[in-house]
């Protein structure tokens, strides 16, 4: 029995070294685990603060981005409104030169007319030719009722013979030229609003007023205009206007036409000296915002009235 009990205690104590082994082994392998867990977990953290940077410094730029951005815009806007002034500061500019050359063309053109004629006055006819002493035969100008016109004088015959004098023609004289061409750059919607043009190609004479889009007949005669355009996305309208010293707008012709189609107006007027012209448009939306110049607007003086107005 005692040795049974001594047996017993061997293998206890067996037991028991063996359990506190693998009860070591098991901490060691556990805190081992837990070491490495604790790195990869390091591992994991700086990954995730290296992201978090990356991240923040993104949204850093991302934020100076849209300032710079702002300021570009705020720029650019700056930038139109500068060129937008400059260039209506230009189209006055024009306009006031081209006044003073047409005011200058005219004294220069009424002092000629004083040089020729001296004391005399303008001939009418044939026979006022021959009393000023001309008696060469050739064809001459005459003052006619209201333009110049062309005769053939044959100053070997009598003045009462009916081959004395032959008529030619109307001379194309005018005192001064007149003649425009002007363009759209952007899209119009102002309804019932005269349409402004800020591209002139000519303007001599400056009669039209691009700003106004008003046209100013600087002296009586025949005119002749014509506009042409292209509607935006809708429906479109205009009319040729006139107005005179004693009626006021009126139509002369209208045109119209569906969305991304063309309407033209064309019209040969018999103006005075201060008759208005204009382009008003009553609805829709001209298309000129890509800057391929659809609206245009033209005008000159045909025949101009000499005399008589």
């Amino acid at each position: 029995m005692a040795r049974c009990s001594a047996t017993q205690l061997g293998v206890l104590v067996l037991v028991l070294s063996t359990s506190y082994a693998v009860a070591s082994l098991t901490v060691d392998m556990q805190l081992e685990q837990l070491r490495n867990n604790y790195v990869k977990l390091e591992q994991v953290l700086a990954t995730k603060d290296s992201r978090l940077e990356f991240l923040e410094q993104k949204v850093q730029q991302h934020g100076n981005l849209e300032a710079q951005i702002t300021q570009l815009v705020n720029e650019v806007n700056q930038m139109k409104t500068q060129v937008r002034r400059t260039a209506e500061l230009e189209l006055k500019v024009q306009r006031q030169e081209y006044l003073i050359n047409a005011v200058h063309g005219e004294s220069r053109s009424h002092n000629n007319v004083s040089l020729r004629q001296g004391t005399t006055q303008m001939p009418k006819s044939c026979a006022d030719l021959k009393n000023n002493g001309h008696t060469s035969n050739g064809m001459f100008l005459i003052m006619g009722v209201k333009m110049v016109e062309t005769v053939f004088c044959d100053f070997s015959k009598p003045t009462s013979d009916q081959n004395f004098q032959k008529w030619i023609g109307f001379a194309d004289v005018k005192s001064s030229p007149v003649y425009f061409h002007a363009q759209r750059i952007g899209n119009y919607g102002a309804a019932n609003t005269g349409i402004p043009f800020n591209q002139l190609r000519l303007n001599v004479g400056g009669a039209l007023n691009p700003v106004t889009g008003v046209f100013l007949a600087p002296k009586a005669g025949r005119y002749f205009f014509a506009y042409s355009g292209l509607s935006w996305d809708s429906n479109a309208k205009v009319q040729l206007q006139m107005k005179s010293a004693t009626v006021g707008w009126f139509k002369i012709g209208e045109a119209h036409c569906t969305p991304f189609n063309t309407f033209a107006l064309q019209s040969i007027l018999d103006l005075k000296q201060g008759d208005e012209i204009r382009i008003i448009h009553i609805h829709g939306v001209i298309h000129d915002r890509d800057g391929n110049n659809f609206s245009n607007f033209v005008g000159l003086l045909l025949e101009e009235d000499i005399f008589g107005c």
